[in-house]
């Protein structure tokens, strides 16, 4: 079961959360003082293994550019991009090379990328 945070304000277009609904396990609304978005709705969705496969590819495109989506179990962090996802270790070593490298290309701040909390609110 993977773990799968959206904030509803990283998305170009809000349909994508359509396909999610029916993995949706909570909602959180924090405010975000000095940021372009001073509110961010996030949910938090709870997927099994076999769906999650086929997700990353679609929120790939659904994704605004200097944000990123991520989804985690206890083996793999998927990290999504805008038109690229990640399957990297859930802790930080080598193998996240790659995916901040990327990141920061499609302007994802890097002190973001180094640091993708392993839970949703994080």
């Amino acid at each position: 079961m993977f773990r799968l945070g959206v904030i509803e304000e990283s998305l170009e277009n809000p349909d994508v959360l359509a396909l999610l609904r029916p993995f949706l396990f909570s909602r959180l609304t924090a405010q975000v003082p000095g940021d372009a978005c001073p509110v961010w709705h996030t949910n938090e969705y709870r997927v099994p293994d076999d769906r999650m496969a086929g997700l990353p590819p679609v929120l790939e495109t659904a994704v605004k550019p200097t944000w990123y989506i991520h989804a985690f179990d206890e083996n793999e962090l998927i990290v999504v991009l805008r038109g690229r996802s990640f399957h990297v270790s859930p802790h930080k070593d080598a193998t996240w090379d790659a995916m901040i490298a990327y990141g920061v290309s499609v302007d994802v701040d890097r002190r973001y990328l180094e640091n993708i909390p392993l839970d949703v609110n994080g």
